[in-house]
């Protein structure tokens, strides 16, 4: 396999390409008697390095390198310009069209030499580099999909269980009505009225538990549109998913409404960043054994900008760099961290800034747009 470097020959004059043939005999050359001639190589072969005249007939170096810095497929391709000019303002305006070096006739083998190989060098390593930046990339590409999809797992999971809270009560109370119902038909004598009565009751039961399916279904339903919507009404569908939740976990929550600003976001994810803070605390409560758990919401305005605080009694975040709960696979709780991550993620795309501190007796999270 032939790994030799090829270097285009851009020179009028043939006895000058002659010379520089036998110089670089140690690479692959290609030599072209005119710019057009060059243009229309580099269209059909790979080029390592050109080295370029000034002086040609139709169109002279400069314009060449310009053209060939203005395409795409060969912008990157180190350019040299070897020529009698060497003139100060020449050379300045060889580098201003895109050439890496200027040397000038009658030039020397050995500088000539180690000019062309320095330039291969440093293309060489700007490729590899190239090649490590794509490859990261790629790899943070997988790793966000990875997330992405964690992320889904664990939201179906909190989905399940607090639709499980949400169908504690009506599950018990269709247990209970069925009981009377039972006895009513045991009984010799059946009480149609008191039947009739359950019956309401049960389909009242079933359409509440539909409602709360379908209340879960729209706040995790996809949106990509923002829109104009105050805070309270936004907080309050998070709210009305975990208030089942909440109670189970015998966790108290305190709205502190000062103002009601009215924000251009997207609303669904904005809601999605507060049920997910408030699930982080609900975890941190349940892990370290909290007895008196309880959450305040305050919602404000300050220097233009709406402010939305939510603080725990939980204990505070234990990482040494607070900001650490917001990195991928990392949280104060011991688990992943994607919730937090991902909030972070999701306020800095709607123009605002999440944050969190420790406080006396917790932690609190600041939402600011």
């Amino acid at each position: 396999m032939n790994n030799k470097k090829t270097i285009l020959i851009v020179d009028d004059n043939a006895f000058n390409l002659n010379i520089l043939i036998e110089s670089l005999r140690d690479y692959n050359i290609v030599p072209a008697l005119s710019g057009l001639i060059a243009l229309e190589v580099l269209t059909q072969e790979t080029i390592d390095l050109i080295l370029l005249d000034v002086m040609m007939p139709d169109m002279d170096g400069f314009d060449v390198c310009s053209r060939i810095k203005k395409n795409e497929n060969t912008k990157n391709i180190p350019v040299i310009f070897l020529t009698a000019k060497n003139d100060i303002n020449d050379i300045k305006k060889g580098f201003d069209v895109g050439a890496v070096d200027y040397i000038a006739k009658p030039f020397s083998t050995i500088e000539l030499l180690s000019r062309v190989n320095t330039q291969l060098q440093l293309k060489s390593y700007q490729e590899n580099l190239r090649m490590q930046v794509d490859q990261e990339i790629k790899k943070n590409k997988l790793q966000e999909q990875i997330i992405f999809q964690n992320s889904k797992q664990a939201e179906i999971g909190e989905l399940l269980m607090h639709i499980a809270h949400q169908w504690k009560q009506p599950l018990s109370e269709l247990g209970s009505v069925n009981i009377l119902n039972t006895m009513f038909i045991s009984n010799d004598k059946i009480d149609l009225e008191k039947l009739q009565i359950n019956f309401t009751r049960t389909s009242d039961i079933l359409e509440f538990m539909s409602k709360t399916v379908e209340t879960f279904q729209n706040f995790y339903k996809p949106n990509t549109k923002n829109s104009f919507f105050d805070l309270i009404s936004t907080i309050n569908k998070a709210i009305n998913i975990v208030s089942a939740t909440f109670d189970y976990e015998n966790i108290k929550l305190n709205i502190n409404k000062i103002t009601n600003p009215t924000i251009y976001a997207n609303q669904n994810e904005y809601a999605q960043v507060i049920l997910s803070i408030l699930n982080n605390a609900k975890d941190i409560f349940i892990e370290r054994g909290i007895s008196q758990r309880t959450i305040t919401i305050s919602i404000f305005t300050q220097n233009n900008k709406s402010l939305v605080t939510i603080e725990d009694n939980a204990g505070g975040i234990s990482l040494e760099n607070i900001n650490d709960v917001f990195s991928p696979y990392v949280s104060g709780k011991g688990n992943l961290g994607i919730g937090l991550y991902l909030s972070a993620s999701i306020i800095k795309k709607n123009n605002g800034l999440l944050t969190v501190e420790n406080t006396q007796e917790g932690a609190k999270f600041t939402i600011t747009l």
